[in-house]
């Protein structure tokens, strides 16, 4: 039997904004945020913003796949994140010397909402509940992305593309249809730059990580065979 959400995560998916809007704004907040929100249509491979610009707004994924990404004088690319429907880009912006510490790309064609930064920094002024579950997602996200940095240096190349498997079920879970098939499977370089190795590598990794029981590949598309498999793998 295949393992449980909860057993893969005690945390589960990621955190929606959208919901915490929703569940945790007052109706007058969440009509603000609409009235001030501007939709816009991304197509694929297409740049919502890029590491350095002035962070003047933030973006809620309405529908499709973004990846957050940052590059290296060297020029590798690492993949911080991804985020699908619901879910926050940009939000890294806030603070500091006020722009973007990644860039963003559209992964398919995608509709964000862009909401500018004053107006989301007064919603959480304003909103006390909804800064509280704010401040518990950029926690978790930040304990994640320091289990990536720590992982990079300290386990094998297996193990972190088993990470970035979990990472992209995390965000996109699994297809409505078929509950071990990834619902969105990235290239083979996307999870290369996602784990931090090679495309090579990363293809060695799967057939290990195949090997193991913890998944199959059909084609492009992974299936998570064994969840708690998987999981242990990284550890």
């Amino acid at each position: 039997m295949r393992s449980t959400v909860a057993e893969m995560d005690p945390l589960g998916p990621e955190r929606s904004l959208s919901t915490m809007i929703r569940t945790h704004c007052s109706p007058e907040w969440r009509e603000m945020i609409r009235q001030y929100c501007v939709t816009i249509d991304l197509e694929k491979g297409e740049a919502l913003f890029r590491e350095g610009d002035t962070a003047e707004h933030l973006f809620i994924v309405k529908r499709g796949k973004i990846k957050v990404f940052t590059t290296f004088k060297t020029g590798t690319l690492r993949i911080l994140r991804f985020a699908a429907d619901g879910q926050v880009v940009g939000h890294r912006g806030l603070g500091g010397d006020g722009t973007f510490t990644a860039s963003a790309t559209a992964l398919v064609p995608s509709t964000v909402d862009r909401l500018p930064m004053k107006v989301f920094l007064n919603t959480l002024k304003s909103n006390p509940a909804f800064s509280f579950h704010l401040m518990l997602f950029l926690a978790e996200e930040l304990r994640r992305s320091e289990e990536f940095t720590k992982a990079a240096a300290q386990q094998s190349v297996a193990q972190r593309v088993a990470k970035a498997i979990i990472s992209t079920y995390r965000c996109f879970g699994f297809d409505r249809d078929d509950d071990s098939l990834l619902a969105f499977t990235p290239s083979r370089q996307e999870l290369a730059d996602h784990a931090g190795t090679t495309y090579e590598s990363t293809i060695r990794a799967l057939g290990e990580l195949q090997r193991s029981g913890c998944i199959r590949t059909v084609g492009k598309d992974i299936r998570i065979v064994d969840v708690t498999a998987l999981t242990s793998f990284t550890r």
